[in-house]
């Protein structure tokens, strides 16, 4: 099965001169979190960049090695949001899909009590219901997400950790906040 996790228009349309909107477009899709799995839900938990561009074929296309080779120019649009989207990993079938109001570049990790963790460029970090995609708990880290999502377990209790501050140059607005390794710990 095919599950789109992001917007898809105009993937199969030949490029014009006067431009093509097409999504999701050079950064689109899914980035460098893949999906997280959750054996107890059988789904599949991936972030997505909603971001379409538009595709403007050059007068002349001449590939020149060890250049940027496009065939034209591009041009993003200013609307852009991320998805976070629950897929039955048997059937294919959507089951809930959270929407960032930013691209969604972050690590996904999910937990047997039925929990998924991730963070947003906006610089929250969250936990949502597994099951229900119900956003549990919310917490500003001050910095943009986009690295990963571990938990782990120390002396029976458990915690997870995640990174705050400037993922890339590019995913960052004007503000980029400080490097910064947050740890939550569960409650029992």
């Amino acid at each position: 099965f095919e599950t789109p996790v992001t917007t898809l228009e105009n993937t199969e349309v030949p490029l014009t001169r006067e431009g093509v909107r097409v999504c999701p477009g050079i950064l689109g899709g899914v980035e460098w979190s893949g999906p997280a799995y959750h054996p107890g839900t059988h789904m599949l938990y991936t972030p997505a960049v909603d971001w379409c561009w538009t595709f403007m074929l050059a007068d002349t296309v001449r590939f020149v090695p060890g250049e940027l080779y496009l065939g034209g120019t591009v041009e993003p649009s200013e609307d852009q949001q991320g998805w976070l989207t629950a897929v039955d990993a048997s059937t294919g079938e959507m089951k809930w899909k959270y929407r960032s109001e930013r691209p969604m570049v972050a690590a996904v990790t999910t937990t047997s009590g039925g929990l998924v963790f991730t963070g947003e460029l906006t610089g929250d970090f969250i936990a949502l219901d597994a099951e229900t995609g119900e956003v549990l708990y919310r917490f500003n880290t001050g910095g943009p997400i986009g690295g990963g999502v571990v938990t782990y377990q120390v002396d029976g209790k458990q915690f997870v950790a995640t990174t705050s501050g400037r993922p890339s140059g590019f995913w960052v607005d004007e503000h980029p906040g400080s490097a910064t390794v947050f740890v939550f710990a569960l409650r029992d």
